[in-house]
């Protein structure tokens, strides 16, 4: 099966040597990190925003839908990962091959996207449940119960 998350990524040269994906990445977290800490940017005032109750609400209800989505879309693809070649050839079985891996790589995708949408939306039904003084609410059980106005991404 394919799986881009096998694949070291080593980015040319940056700033005179090579980067793997990794220590670029920590480099870059550290970096925001410490922005973070200062209260801004480089030299920048620290700004700040603020969230109404029917805002954050909106926040939980924008990212369940879009998790929605991807699992009405995840749904519809089971016929992308079981292609069979049109003819008894070589050639025919391997498309048909790479047809399947092509969908199941685009299965994990949307596995990996629906994930991604519920737990932000869990992040966001945090805030707000810790705003309302109540107990946290597992989104992950409303999104068993409910079902979203979005057709498929």
């Amino acid at each position: 099966m394919l799986d881009y998350r096998e694949f070291r990524i080593v980015h040319s040269e940056i700033r005179g040597g090579l980067v793997d994906g990794h220590e670029y990445r920590d480099r870059i977290v550290g970096e925001l990190g410490d922005m973070a800490n200062s209260g801004g940017t480089q030299g920048a005032p620290g700004g700040s925003f603020a969230f109404t109750e029917s805002d954050i609400r909106k926040v939980v209800d924008n990212w369940m839908g879009i998790a929605d989505s991807y699992a009405r879309s995840l749904d519809k693809i089971n016929d992308a990962t079981a292609i069979d070649g049109p003819g008894l050839d070589y050639a025919s079985d391997s498309f048909a091959n790479t047809a399947n891996l092509s969908g199941k790589a685009l299965s994990q995708h949307l596995v990996t996207g629906r994930e991604y949408c519920l737990d932000q939306a869990q992040l966001a039904q945090n805030a707000l449940d810790d705003y309302l003084g109540v107990e946290h609410t597992n989104v992950r059980e409303i999104a068993k119960t409910q079902q979203a106005p979005h057709p498929g991404i």
